[in-house]
């Protein structure tokens, strides 16, 4: 068994994620109790119950449940882009520099598949300053530019614009601020400064939503006081089933790559 990845304890279910998409083998709650230190039979069988409710959220399944065996449906390679949320969720993000760019591109492509519009990355490919981001995302979007953002601000919090204009070359569209955590302490994260953001350009807050992306999965206990915090909250399921109706391909390749440079694969 040594091709499985260590266990650790708090992450129990992208531990049983990663193992299953990465070996493309069942495990069985024997195989489960073996490999997570000789846990009780209950807690593995409540792993079980819950990857089995993490599961039916997804619009479709990776897993099949049979009594205490959980079968992978697919291997990591179908789905690299899910497979890298699961890695950065349970090893962490830090000094993973290409992984987290391709996690912000991943978290656009989502977020584009759910407004439709278009997408504005600031710092990716190009390196502009934020002022010179914010003139060119306020010409895009037919709003004026306000005040000049400080030279301290690299991006100020917000890694994507998501915009959707009526089409007519007119101020007031629909816009998403969007930052995005591969970290593990993504919830330490200070949320975007909305006020100062409607000083840069003079769009209305009514025309403005926030969000975060996650690579975690939040559970309910928590997810009222991160949405009150960040707004519109993409955690890994919902990056998920938004990314994957509409796939980008060339992104996916960068992404398949990328996952064949990890230690565990």
């Amino acid at each position: 068994m040594t091709d499985y990845i260590p266990f650790k304890d708090g992450k129990e279910i992208e531990w049983l994620e990663l193992n299953l998409l990465k070996t493309g083998r069942p495990m069985s709650k024997a195989i489960i109790t073996s490999l997570s230190n000789d846990k009780e039979e209950e807690i593995v069988t409540s792993w079980i119950s819950e990857l089995m409710l993490r599961s039916s959220i997804l619009n479709e399944p990776y897993y099949e449940f049979n009594g205490g065996t959980i079968s992978p449906l697919l291997n990591w390679e179908k789905i690299p882009e899910y497979f890298l949320c699961l890695y950065f969720d349970y090893f962490g993000a830090s000094g993973n520099l290409n992984g987290t760019k391709l996690f912000e591109k991943i978290s656009a492509i989502a977020l584009q598949n759910f407004i439709g519009g278009e997408i504005y990355t600031l710092g990716f490919p190009s390196a502009m300053n934020l002022n010179s981001y914010l003139d060119e995302i306020a010409d895009k979007c037919n709003e004026k530019r306000g005040i000049q953002a400080h030279s301290d601000y690299k991006d100020d919090g917000v890694d994507v614009i998501c915009y959707k204009t009526l089409g007519d070359k007119r101020s007031s569209n629909l816009y998403v601020l969007l930052q995005c955590a591969a970290g593990i302490h993504w919830n330490k994260k200070k949320s975007i400064e909305l006020d100062r953001w409607c000083t840069y350009i003079f769009w209305y807050r009514k025309n403005i939503i926030t969000s975060i992306s996650t690579v975690e999965y939040i559970q309910e206990d928590k997810w009222q006081k991160n949405t009150s915090d960040y707004g519109m909250i993409l955690d890994r399921t919902r990056i998920n089933n938004l990314y994957y109706n509409n796939i980008d391909s060339t992104l996916q390749k960068e992404v398949s790559e990328w996952c064949t440079t990890l230690d565990i694969v």
